[in-house]
């Protein structure tokens, strides 16, 4: 079994329970950079200083996010793209750090490593799930699932290919 799952009976069946898959230092310093910006900009548009800022607008995370969001969606409209880094938590399947194919930046100055691989494992876990697939087992290249009306089970294998 690969480090980045673990598996649990419950009730039965297995399912699949993922370990928390944490940002490294540069997407958490990223993060909290822009989080700054944001939070500055907007005391800017309130027209408050430091001091006042923190009496009649105290630091909220949704606000951030929400403004964030909108900015994002301005730039990407205009053909930009941003390097936002998260970490993906579906509701079933593999937790993964954002990877390139999802951020379309084409080159990454925060992640060492990207996890694609999870990243399509997950993707397959819950399509598999929305169509009535029991996710059986698996590990770091490769998903077993059963269907459960024709009484067979399939391994699905990720591999990255050379070149």
């Amino acid at each position: 079994m690969g480090n980045i799952e673990k598996r649990t009976e419950e009730e039965g069946t297995k399912e699949v329970k993922a370990e928390e898959v944490e940002m490294n230092q540069r997407m958490t310093e990223r993060v909290r950079w822009i989080d700054t910006q944001t939070y500055w900009y907007l005391m800017q548009l309130l027209n408050l200083s430091t001091d006042e800022a923190e009496k009649k607008f105290p630091w909220d995370a949704g606000i951030l996010r929400e403004v964030f969001e909108g900015a994002l969606t301005v730039l990407e409209k205009h053909g930009y793209k941003v390097c936002a880094p998260y970490i993906c938590m579906p509701e079933i399947g593999r937790q993964y750090r954002c990877t390139l194919s999802e951020c379309g930046c084409e080159s990454c100055s925060c992640q060492d490593e990207f996890m694609e691989k999870e990243r399509l494992l997950s993707n397959i876990e819950d399509t598999a799930a929305m169509n009535g697939l029991k996710i059986m087992d698996g590990d770091s290249d490769s998903i077993i699932v059963r269907n459960s009306k024709a009484d067979m089970d399939f391994e699905i294998h990720v591999s990255q290919l050379a070149g």
